[in-house]
């Protein structure tokens, strides 16, 4: 016998020391497979603490060349200006919202942290190193932003954020017309089509950080989560609603008519270079009509808004809808009885239909998207309404919220436990709540109108108004920036960008008002036909729907709701699709109440209806088997939810998190390390791959678990939540998932 076997197996024999002898003699048994290493979040380079990065030869001058917007104006002179009219183009200290926030921040951090900001707004400067000193005023690179050369040179990229792209430092061949060859050559240097819109992912996901001189990570802007996770990727990860697969690209670069003149056009059209989406007061301040025009038909698109029932006290008969603790609920609304001296509850539902990301998107602490609502009698006289304050009052915000509007946005908070309202992003400790929209999902909100006591017959009846209006900013953010812009530098500025560019844009022209859409109905008229023409099973659905998303006390609502909705879905083939729909809400309250068994059918029955069963289907059978510790049960969904959605970042960290539970941590270590791959600081996979690699003694174990303590939620900020709702109003109210706002009496 070989020496080398005669040693192997007496290392056997010693392992198995009082153990049952093995029965199969094993020889020639390949070792363990190593452990992969940590994937650990890359960290900032030249231009920390952004992740941008620059390749091939130095270039004189890089920061002008990539100013240089006119040279591709000669051949692309639609496209340049279009981009001229964007966002895009507006995107450096040219812009007053921009100049006068990025300046706070290099007041309270430091110029040298200002490069943060630089990576996606400022290439021109930041590549030749003038983020670190004063920004001169007249200089073309300050009023630049994103141009033609800063996209159409990047080369590689990746899914962190922080403007974490290669750029190309290569000077892009000028094309000679007639000359195939350099024509050719020019396509191949400013060709981005492989990159997609990853490319977009690498500016449109940021986040704060230790990098950045903060003690702690708060995510901020992150539209390629949303999107990856939603219905519009076609990967069944979000709702089934049937829905058209939709990039970033497809949204904001649609088909524009060009010029004969114009050499990119195909077919008369080219995509467009406007960008359009919600920055309705850039668009207003540089007096662009058809930019503005553009952005609010998009805007209009967005969301919907829906009275979608009233909750009257007690036990009521004659009204449809079903009774919970918190009344009777009239579906449709206009069913419901009015009464002098009583209330009445409207569920308002916004639903956010067509953006692929959450809603509003972008800055989502400096957006302003509200409610309004509003209650007249019979000869149109308001009795109480909301919002209105909010419309108008750029000085108090805690009086404002408390005139009643409901505001989309997220509400950050300082160190002391106060919200942060104008972008102070150097004081940003923790976010207090947020009350955006995910793709296709949508939000409830209960708005109580107590009737007069005194209120005659004759009033009779009662039309409540409901609007989703859009503003792109705060009235107190649009106030600084004013302010701002009438100091000498603001001044200086405007005046340098006269220069450069077309027009200076003046901040403090009144900003527009878009209103997204309107609900209305009829109380106390007699009449039960419902105002709206939607059919009323899919307002009763999405209604049930976003109560699935409320506090777990109102999840028996969702269910009496959805049931409401199940029984009057279209009969025959029409009504499959609508009532897998249902079934698939139902499922989610099922496991989220602890019935498992209710909720695995429940999925069944959906996935019987639909042709082609989406990962959602698999990923509620995964949650309500993990929510009562059934790991082994749940492997199989979890693990088909990753392979019909592997860009979902949700799906990865219930595979991880399923596998690290039933012991498996190899399987767990690849399910977060595959989930890294697109969420590179997602704080749940960063703590999977450190207890996998824990687990497995890998030697990188402490520089995992490292990576983790980095990126995680701060300790403290379930205190600061708690702090913030203490000393605020709006704060206490904002945290609750599903409150109440109260309509104010219209004082005559």
């Amino acid at each position: 016998m070989p020496a080398a076997r005669m040693r192997a197996l007496v290392l056997i024999a010693i392992a198995a020391c009082g153990r049952p002898p093995r029965a199969v003699e094993i020889t020639g048994e390949a070792p363990p497979a190593p452990v992969p290493a940590a994937v650990l979040p890359a960290a900032p380079g030249e231009f920390a603490p952004s992740l941008l990065a620059l390749t091939g030869p130095t270039q004189p001058e890089l920061g002008a060349a990539l100013a240089d917007v006119d040279t591709c104006s000669t051949c692309h002179a639609d496209v340049a200006q279009q981009w001229d009219d964007s966002a895009h183009s507006f995107a450096s200290f040219g812009n007053p919202i921009y100049r006068s926030n990025v300046e706070l921040a290099r007041r309270s951090l430091g110029n040298d942290a200002s490069q943060h900001c630089g990576g996606c707004h400022d290439l021109p400067l930041e590549v030749d190193r003038s983020m670190h000193a004063e920004i001169p005023p007249q200089d073309l690179r300050s009023h630049t932003g994103v141009s033609c050369r800063v996209c159409h040179g990047a080369r590689a990229v990746a899914p962190d954020g922080n403007a974490s792209f290669v750029l190309d430092r290569t000077p892009i061949p000028t094309p000679v017309m007639g000359d195939a060859a350099s024509i050719e050559r020019h396509r191949a240097a400013v060709k981005i089509t492989n990159l997609g819109s990853e490319l977009c992912v690498t500016c449109h996901r940021g986040f704060l950080s230790p990098d950045l001189g903060m003690p702690v990570h708060i995510s901020g802007i992150d539209e390629p989560t949303a999107w990856r996770s939603s219905a519009w990727t076609g990967n069944g990860a979000g709702r089934v609603d049937k829905v058209e697969a939709k990039t970033c690209i497809d949204c904001h670069m649609p088909r524009e008519g060009a010029g004969a003149d114009e050499v990119s056009a195909h077919g008369g059209t080219v995509k467009s270079h406007r960008f359009v989406g919600g920055h309705t007061w850039m668009a207003a301040m540089r007096g662009d009509a058809t930019q503005l025009a553009l952005t609010q038909a998009q805007l209009r698109l967005a969301a919907s808004i829906d009275i979608a029932a009233a909750i009257v006290p007690g036990a009521v008969t004659g009204v449809s809808g079903p009774r919970t603790v918190a009344g009777t609920w009239a579906m449709p609304p206009e069913t419901a009885p009015v009464v002098p001296g009583s209330r009445v509850d409207l569920e308002i539902v916004v639903r956010n239909l067509a953006t692929g990301h959450r809603f509003p998107g972008g800055v989502q602490d400096m957006q302003d998207t509200w409610i309004e609502v509003a209650v007249a009698d019979a000869r149109g006289a308001v009795l109480a309404a909301s919002g209105r304050a909010h419309d108008r009052d750029p000085d108090d915000p805690e009086r404002v919220d408390d005139g009643g509007a409901h505001v989309l946005r997220t509400y950050p908070v300082g160190d002391d436990g106060t919200i942060r309202d104008l972008h102070e992003l150097a004081t940003f400790r923790a976010v207090a709540a947020s009350q955006t929209i995910g793709p296709r999902d949508a939000i409830v909100v209960r708005y109580r109108f107590d009737v007069p006591k005194a209120l005659a017959k004759a009033a009779l009846p009662l039309t409540v108004t409901a609007r989703l209006r859009h503003r792109s900013r705060s009235l107190r953010e649009q106030a600084v920036v004013c302010a701002d812009a009438r100091t000498a530098i603001g001044k200086q500025f405007a005046k340098g960008a006269d220069g450069a560019r077309s027009v200076a844009p003046d901040p403090c022209t009144p900003q527009p008002i878009t209103e997204l859409g309107e609900a209305v109905v009829v109380l106390g008229g007699g009449n039960v036909t419902a105002s709206s023409a939607r059919p009323l099973w899919e307002r009763e659905y999405e209604l049930g729907m976003a109560l699935v998303g409320q506090v777990q006390e109102r999840l028996d609502e969702a269910r009496l709701v959805l049931e409401a909705a199940q029984a009057i879905t279209p009969a025959g083939p029409e009504g499959e699709r609508p009532r897998a729909m249902i079934e698939v809400q139902l499922a989610w309250v099922a496991g989220k109440q602890g019935r498992t068994d209710d909720a695995l059918a429940l999925v069944e029955r959906a996935r019987a209806r639909l042709p082609k069963a989406p990962a959602v289907l698999d990923a509620i059978a995964a949650d309500a088997l993990a929510r009562v510790w059934r790991w082994q049960e749940a492997i199989a969904p979890a693990r088909r939810a990753t392979e019909k959605a592997p860009g979902s970042t949700a799906m990865w960290v219930m595979l991880a998190r399923v596998l690290g539970s039933t012991g498996d941590d190899r399987g767990a270590l690849a399910a977060a390390q595959a989930g890294l791959a697109i969420a590179p600081r997602d704080a749940d996979l960063l703590r999977s791959q450190a207890v996998a690699l824990r687990g497995l003694n890998a030697p990188d174990a402490d520089a995992a678990l490292a990576a983790y303590e980095r990126f995680r939620a701060p300790d403290d900020a379930g205190q600061l939540r708690i702090t913030c709702a203490d000393r605020s109003k709006r704060c206490e109210r904002e945290r609750e998932i599903g409150h109440t706002h109260r309509l104010v009496p219209v004082a005559r």
